[in-house]
């Protein structure tokens, strides 16, 4: 029997009010949610009006979670509260934020708030320090983790009696966060004097920075384990489950969407089928903005997901050998990297390929120049306050707290590269494009910064501009296949096949379980006259993702132009099978009357325009096939001929701009 599925959920707004946060959740079919009970970057808090407890209830019944809202509401505290704080009058302000936070999670219900235990502004660890994990804290850490633990007792002091529990998430470590060690989860909880008051919150994006090793399923189990072992299994009462944008260890919290990161399939996997964590509310934090091919990005990721955790039936179709050889994201690229076609050139179900993906998170140090350009302390924390903002798709408000702390420091690379972010996924390019120029300028060896320019330039149809940009990036990390694969793409988009090929071919080899990369290469190989080498890129493209009907075209335009029509006759029952649109009914007619089945092409295009009685091109399929009938009986059959007249004339209604059809007719006197 298929295990349960897990407790998907997504951290939703609540503009407009909290009710909102339960109505979307509950229109999207997700079974959990995490929302900010009041503005999270004020220290006001105001008062909860019944009317508003009234109508958050009300939802809460629509929604069917009247019961069970404690189990299925998450609540994220303010990024303004650091029980951590040396600094007394701070730390007794955040004590108060977090009581406030508290009862209004108890006006309404939610029994589970997540808060980020805090940072000790003494002497960080280094990001490279291999003693970050697994050893006894320093003793800054400690005197950190010792204020928090008194902090929250202050908090349990002024708040006796409540239900609601307040969940300790992991970290990434950066700067002086504590919470990056299981450890230190465990050791606040085990300093405070209700403990049964404390839980925990694993965020997967977090714990692969922080540098615990979920790279493979061996690995995933032992890491968990060990916080099994550490904090309590028990104790875990929300999940973050986010991919990664940068690299593993790096300890940079930069969220992206599930497949489109480093933390990879055995990550996933490992938290997603943990037995005892089955009802724990799984919450993405991925970004909101777009859709994909018209789904919003919640649904797909919760899809990327369940591929995910039903992976080993389809890793078994493939072989163990390929399951072994597969890298991070292989099952979720199959649900957001399905690519389509735009004439010759591949383009994803969920992104134009055409367009840039995004950056694969790595970089050279963005703070090596010395005069202002590495962060404060304290701009440091604004800068995770702004990441954490967009994350969560508040843009606006990440831009001004970046646009804050530029005010105060106008030398920061990481705050021009935080706007070039919001910018880009706002789809604002334009503006997003001298962010990313002024980050290069002030850290010429940041892969962000020239990768980023890259993306934004080629959005903009600036396309040698964005090769420069992709060649600078290049320069700094060589082995990115994200900017090897962009740079084919943009090579393809002037024509240029030929020098496309090498850079398409180096992402595949950079990462060959990516079938984004699989059938871009496949694109410049048909381009460039190698049909039986597309073919093979196209098939293992097919292999490492659910099929979609642009990649089977591709495979059938191969399969013809190699000659192999018997192979192309079966992908084209596979394609119409899948998708019986007006486009896959129009390849088939097109690979049909290639192999010299008239009759069946003539079929085919038939179907494809009782689809779509605009779609000119199958009007044209209608009237070739005709005209080749008219001809083969010496023009004796005038049934055929005024066939071939009336669907040329359709098609020319439908668009006027055809003139090798309006030679057609003129030569056949149609």
């Amino acid at each position: 029997m298929a295990a349960a599925r897990p407790r998907y959920g997504s951290h939703l707004s609540v503009a407009g009010g909290l009710h909102h946060a339960i109505d979307e959740a509950a229109r999207l079919g997700l079974a959990s949610v995490q929302v900010f009970t009041k503005n999270q970057r004020q220290w006001r808090v105001p008062p909860l009006p019944d009317a508003e407890i009234a109508l958050w209830r009300a939802a809460l019944e629509r929604a069917g979670w009247q019961r069970e809202c404690g189990e299925r509401v998450v609540s994220h505290g303010s990024y303004l509260v650091n029980l951590a704080s040396p600094d007394a009058a701070l730390r007794r302000k955040s004590i108060a934020l977090h009581v406030a936070e508290l009862e209004r999670c108890e006006a309404l219900g939610i029994e589970r708030c997540v808060i980020h235990p805090g940072a000790h502004m003494g002497a960080a660890r280094k990001p490279s320090d291999p003693n970050a994990l697994r050893e006894p804290p320093t003793p800054d850490e400690r005197a950190g983790l010792e204020r928090i633990a008194a902090s929250l007792d202050a908090v349990h002091d002024a708040a006796p009696g409540l239900r609601v529990r307040t969940c300790l998430e992991t970290t990434t470590g950066a700067g002086t966060a504590l919470g990056y060690d299981f450890a230190h989860i465990a050791a606040i909880i085990g300093m405070v004097k209700e403990p049964d008051r404390l839980a925990a919150c694993i965020d997967t994006c977090h714990i692969v920075s922080a540098g615990y090793d979920m790279s493979t399923p061996a690995a995933a189990r032992r890491t968990l384990d060990e916080f099994c072992d550490v904090v309590g299994e028990d104790r875990l009462l929300v999940a973050h489950i986010n991919d990664s944008e940068a690299p593993a260890g790096s300890r940079r919290d930069r969220h992206a969407h599930i497949g489109h990161g480093t933390c990879g399939d055995a990550c996933f996997r490992a938290i997603l089928s943990r037995r005892a964590w089955r009802t724990v509310p799984m919450i993405l934090e991925t970004p909101k903005e777009g859709s994909c091919k018209g789904t919003p990005w919640d649904l797909a990721n919760v899809a990327a997901l369940e591929a995910i955790r039903g992976a080993a039936a389809r890793v078994s179709r493939v072989g163990k050998a390929a399951a072994r050889g597969a890298a991070a994201g292989r099952a979720a690229r199959a649900i957001l990297l399905a690519l389509t076609v735009a004439g010759t050139l591949g383009t994803s179900a969920c992104r134009d390929w055409t367009r840039p993906v995004r950056t694969d998170g790595r970089s050279a140090a963005t703070s090596t120049a010395g005069g202002g350009r590495t962060p404060t302390e304290a701009e440091r924390m604004r800068l995770e306050e702004a990441d954490s903002l967009q994350q969560q798709g508040s843009y606006e408000e990440a831009l001004i707290v970046f646009r804050e702390v530029l005010q105060q420091n106008p030398l920061l690379p990481d705050a021009y590269l935080g706007v070039g972010d919001v910018r880009y996924k706002q789809g604002r390019y334009a503006d997003a494009e001298p962010a990313y120029a002024r980050a290069a300028d002030l850290d010429p060896r940041s892969f962000r910064a020239h990768h980023g320019r890259g993306k934004s330039l080629q959005m903009q149809g600036r396309t040698v501009d964005a090769i420069r940009a992709y060649q600078r990036a290049l320069s700094v990390d060589p082995d990115s296949a994200d900017a090897n694969l962009n740079m084919a793409t943009a090579y393809l988009s002037l024509g240029e096949a030929r020098i496309a090929t090498g850079f398409a071919e180096r992402a595949v080899s950079l990462d060959p379980t990516n079938g984004a990369a699989r059938v871009n290469l496949g694109v410049a190989y048909e381009r460039t006259g190698r049909a039986p080498e597309a073919v093979g890129q196209y098939r293992q493209a097919i292999d490492l993702m659910p099929p979609t009907p642009q990649v089977w075209i591709n495979l059938i335009n191969a399969l013809v132009a190699d000659g192999r029509y018997a192979e192309a006759m079966q992908a084209c029952e596979e394609l119409v099978r899948i998708d019986a649109s007006a486009d896959s009914w129009e390849r088939v007619g097109w690979a049909r009357f290639r192999a010299g089945e008239y009759a069946a092409s003539s079929e085919a295009y038939r179907a494809a325009v009782a689809a779509d009685r605009r779609h000119w091109p199958s009007w044209n399929g209608i009237g070739v096939n005709a005209l080749n009938t008219w001809l083969l009986s010496e023009r004796r059959e005038v049934a055929a001929a005024n066939e071939a007249r009336q669907a040329f004339r359709t098609s020319m209604e439908i668009n006027p701009d055809q003139p090798r059809i309006l030679r057609l007719m003129a030569t056949y006197g149609l």
